[in-house]
């Protein structure tokens, strides 16, 4: 049984904090020192951290593979054990070759937990004192003991997500059996994606439209007429979802991209789920009229056709004025 947040994050559970390059558990499935320093660094940690403890990490790297939305925020966290070994232990060979010197005195991360992007902390906000304490935080790690600061981050709302293991080779994008129960049902079909945890089940959720970016006619193998392919869909963290359907796909030429969410677009989230779901079957049923249906919540559409029926989804939210 996976447990709850309240069995692995504890008021006794210690806390580290330090930085990686990027966020990707999925391959990265460790957090580690380099050098002697970063050996003893280690051994000394381990004689007064929990087993497992907190690691948090915000995202330091400009990389042109790293997504620049990570730069500087608090990405995630994860559940590491005192469980000691090299860095190819517990990282996908994909990382192998590179850094050699880097980080090879590691500890196993057993689960990993992604924020929701909509709420993540920038780290000079969490720690203003980090433009003088970054490199040491970076080679070292920093144990953080404020109850005010581990509430915050234990607060803030997040997802379970799929972590690196030498025995699954075959990493999964598929989050859904891995999170833990009670989701929150992103529209009436909650199909694929990922689960909030309980304690985060009332958060307000956004209507969003996807849009697939690329050659559609290809896509289509036919031609679209001008027409693109859309997604509608409910959510807690559009983002989130949006990252989901495009782990799915074989990297390549096709990109999703969130063009409209209600809090975005200048409208309130939902905080009543019936309000939601109205607004949802409200832009389905605009569409059914003017877009071609390609199964599920995917439609071939114009762009104006989006925006009326975007519109008259929200415009109903205030007859008999009702309230979102």
């Amino acid at each position: 049984m996976i447990a709850s947040e309240t069995d692995f994050w504890t008021d006794d559970t210690s806390v580290l904090f330090t930085s990686f390059w990027g966020w990707t558990p999925e391959t990265w499935g460790t957090v580690g020192w380099s050098g002697n320093r970063g050996k003893t660094r280690r051994a000394n940690l381990l004689t007064g951290l929990t087993d497992p403890f907190i690691t948090v990490c915000y995202v330091t790297s400009n990389k042109t593979y790293i997504d620049p939305k990570l730069k500087g925020m608090i990405a995630g966290f994860m559940l590491v054990t005192h469980e000691t070994g090299d860095r190819d232990e517990f990282t996908h060979p994909i990382h192998h070759a590179r850094d050699r010197d880097q980080w090879r005195y590691s500890l196993r991360a057993v689960r990993a937990f992604s924020y929701l992007p909509e709420y993540r902390l920038r780290a000079q906000d969490v720690f203003p004192e980090l433009s003088r304490t970054a490199r040491h935080v970076s080679a070292m790690g920093k144990v953080i003991a404020e109850s005010t600061t581990i509430n915050l981050l234990r607060q803030t709302p997040w997802v379970e997500v799929p972590i690196y293991s030498s025995a699954m080779m075959d990493v999964s994008d598929d989050t859904e059996e891995g999170a833990t129960s009670g989701s929150v049902r992103a529209g009436p079909d909650n199909e694929g994606g990922y689960s909030v945890p309980p304690r985060f089940g009332k958060l307000p959720r956004d209507l969003y439209v996807l849009k697939l970016e690329g050659n559609t006619d290809a896509y289509l193998g036919r031609s679209a007429e001008g027409r693109a392919i859309y997604k509608i869909g409910l959510s807690a963290s559009p983002d989130m979802r949006r990252q989901s359907f495009q782990k799915s796909m074989p990297r390549g030429a096709f990109k999703w991209a969130t063009v409209r969410t209600s809090s975005g677009s200048g409208f309130s989230a939902f905080h009543s789920f019936d309000a939601a779901v109205a607004s949802e079957n409200t832009i389905k049923q605009q569409l059914a009229k003017c877009a071609e249906w390609l199964g599920g919540e995917f439609y071939l559409a114009k762009e104006d056709d989006i925006e009326a029926a975007w519109h008259a989804a929200h415009a109903s939210l205030h007859v008999g004025g009702g309230k979102v």
